[in-house]
């Protein structure tokens, strides 16, 4: 895949890829998000900003013994005040309470919002990258309403 031409993006999509290179070997230190930031985790749920979200990512990286991976850039944009990048995080994790290796992999969008110079994570989006199903499979993984 094509990497971004332009140079914020560059440097945005850089730093996803160490933050999760870190994660998927135990460290969610690059997803404390400012106050008004979101997280839609890769497990499921939701966390709103600050120490919230360090402590769910935190939470989840612990169950990570190591991985190797990266991020393949699919799609991104930038004005003068946000930024999104599409990508596919591909990684293959040990598991604490697993015996081999699995492959781990995601469909991610983040949005970074610039506060002065400085632009910063405001939302993440991770849900597995999985193979199609049948619908009825999928119905399977989701609570029945009433």
């Amino acid at each position: 895949m094509d990497e971004p031409d332009d140079l914020v993006l560059v440097e945005l999509l850089e730093l996803c890829r160490r933050d999760h290179r870190l994660w998927i070997n135990g460290d969610a230190g690059g997803y404390e998000l400012p106050a008004r930031g979101t997280i839609f985790g890769g497990v499921g749920g939701q966390s709103f900003g600050g120490p919230e979200t360090l402590n769910r990512q935190r939470s989840v990286a612990r169950q990570w013994k190591s991985g190797q991976g990266g991020a393949d850039y699919v799609s991104g944009f930038r004005n003068d005040d946000f930024a999104c990048l599409v990508m596919i995080e591909r990684a293959t994790v040990a598991f604490v309470d697993e015996n081999a290796p699995r492959r781990w992999d995601l469909r991610v969008t983040e949005i970074f919002q610039r506060e002065g110079t400085e632009w910063q994570r405001v939302h993440r989006h991770a849900d597995p990258l999985v193979d199609r199903h049948a619908l009825a499979d999928l119905f399977a993984l989701l609570p029945q309403r009433n």
